[in-house]
């Protein structure tokens, strides 16, 4: 297994996302010659959904050892890796069972790629803002992106997700959660 850490550290964290991206690529053309050509978009969301969460589940691998209170750094990722796996999966289930609906006709790829764009931006903003003030903006944003306009609302969630990200992982289980390159330099004045 310590290889497998070595590889996934280095050159695997190129590899596997590209081996995510070529089976969500092979499930879209397979989804669009079958016999299941009407719930292509479907298929291949839950496909990459599933993509995702094995591939940041392998990536945990390459994560440098350490324990913060006998919880592992990697317990958080796993566990949220975990969920999208087996939630992807439940959901393909429900289509290859025939009881989810077609795809809707209208197609809006550009809510897709500003949510894939967001995402991106949560990702180095943990880097630099740290988790808190990031998943808290990521949570507003997808909302607006979503079409809900009540602020005060989207403000409640947002802050409601940060709120229970810092009792549960933070204080309950003792997760290390980022602080980001900003707000440390901020905190130590």
């Amino acid at each position: 297994m310590e290889s497998f850490s070595s590889w996934v550290a280095g050159s695997g964290q190129a590899i596997l996302p590209l081996i995510g991206a070529c089976i969500v690529l092979l499930a879209w053309a397979l989804a669009r010659r079958g016999s299941m050509r009407q719930y292509v978009g479907r298929i291949t969301l839950d496909t990459a959904l599933a993509a995702i969460g094995l591939v940041a589940y392998a990536l945990t691998y390459g994560f440098p050892s350490m324990s913060f209170a006998g919880v592992d750094a990697e317990l958080v990722p796993r566990v949220w890796a975990g969920l999208l796996v087996a939630l992807a999966i439940v959901r393909l289930i429900r289509v290859f069972a025939g009881k989810d609906s077609p795809d809707p006709g209208a197609r809006r790829l550009d809510k897709v790629l500003l949510l894939m764009a967001l995402l991106v931006l949560k990702i180095i903003g943990i880097t630099w803002a740290g988790y808190f003030i990031s998943a808290g903006l990521f949570v507003f944003a997808c909302g607006l992106l979503l079409g809900y306009r009540d602020l005060r609302s989207l403000v409640l969630v947002a802050g409601g997700w940060v709120a229970f990200s810092y009792f549960v992982f933070y204080r309950l289980l003792s997760v290390p959660l980022p602080t980001g390159i900003l707000l440390a330099a901020v905190l130590r004045r």
